[in-house]
This record gives structure tokens, C-alpha cells and sequence, in this order.
């Protein structure tokens, strides 16, 4: 499994929000989400709100050397899995920052929920992505609608 130890988490504040809303509208980040539609600054303030009040989701920046490097999060579904997603800032891409962001979330969710099943839903085409979580550990699972869901063995 990749090393985390290159990267600090922090969990996500109000202040974030700027970071976050570019990161989520920046057009790489849009064609590889499940929802690909540019995201108003109304409905950035209404999720953050329903974020950082929810404690079956967590979300925290990564940092590299006091760097933002990105966000990642780790949301626990009704069934008790554990679903990680990562989203590397545009100007730390092409720096293999996407694995070390996967195992930083990984340790942060095992330590969370010690017994959940991890998982992760990728977009098909969406190769940096699979590289990072497979460089984790994580094995794909299934195929449905264009998403391979991947899954890090026990």
C-alpha cells in the first residue's frame, strides 16, 4: 500500500470553501465526477453547511509541507461501508499525489469506523484514479454504469 506519510490531513473549515468550490468546478475534476455539472456558489455554501454538520462524512485537505494538495473524503453509508473519494487541487497534479491522499483517507476512516468495509466508485475512463487506489490496495469489485467499484480487501 502507498505511504501516507508524506501527507497531512486536516478536516475541512468554512474557510475552505473558496479551495474546495474552484477544486470542484475545475473541469478536470467535473468530467471525472459522478456529477459533471459546474457547481453554483448558492449550492457550494448549502453542501459545506450540510458537510460540517454530518458525522457520517468527513472531509479533510490535504496537506504536503503546509501545501494544499487536495481533499478527500470518507462517507458512511446506511449499510456501514465506508465510501473514500479524492479530488487532487489542479496545480498539485502529474505529482503522484492522488495515491498518498487515498492512504492518508484510508487511516483516517480505519480509525474511524475500525470494522467498515472501504470502498471507493470510480468513473471507468478515469485512469489517475484507479492507479492511485489500486497503488492502495484497493481491488475492483464490479462495473455498473460507466463506475468500477473498487473495494480494499480485509
Amino acid at each position: 500500500m502507498t505511504d501516507a506519510s508524506d501527507i497531512t490531513l486536516r478536516p475541512i473549515t468554512s474557510e475552505d470553501s473558496e479551495d474546495l468550490l474552484a477544486w470542484r468546478n475545475d473541469p478536470l475534476t467535473r468530467a471525472n465526477s459522478r456529477n459533471g455539472d459546474a457547481v453554483t456558489q448558492q449550492e457550494h455554501a448549502a453542501w459545506l453547511s450540510r458537510v460540517l454538520d454530518d458525522p457520517n462524512r468527513q472531509v479533510w485537505i490535504g496537506l504536503e509541507d503546509e501545501e494544499t494538495v487536495g481533499t478527500t473524503s470518507a462517507v458512511r453509508h446506511e449499510d456501514g461501508a465506508v465510501e473514500i473519494s479524492v479530488t487532487v487541487a489542479p496545480e498539485a497534479r502529474g505529482r503522484r499525489r492522488g495515491a498518498a491522499l487515498v492512504a492518508a483517507a484510508v487511516e483516517e476512516a480505519q480509525s474511524l469506523w475500525p470494522d467498515a468495509p472501504i470502498r471507493a466508485a470510480i468513473k471507468q475512463d478515469n485512469q489517475a484514479s484507479r492507479k492511485a487506489f489500486e497503488a492502495c490496495g484497493f481491488e475492483q469489485v464490479a462495473e455498473r454504469d460507466g463506475l468500477l467499484d473498487y473495494e480494499l480487501p480485509r
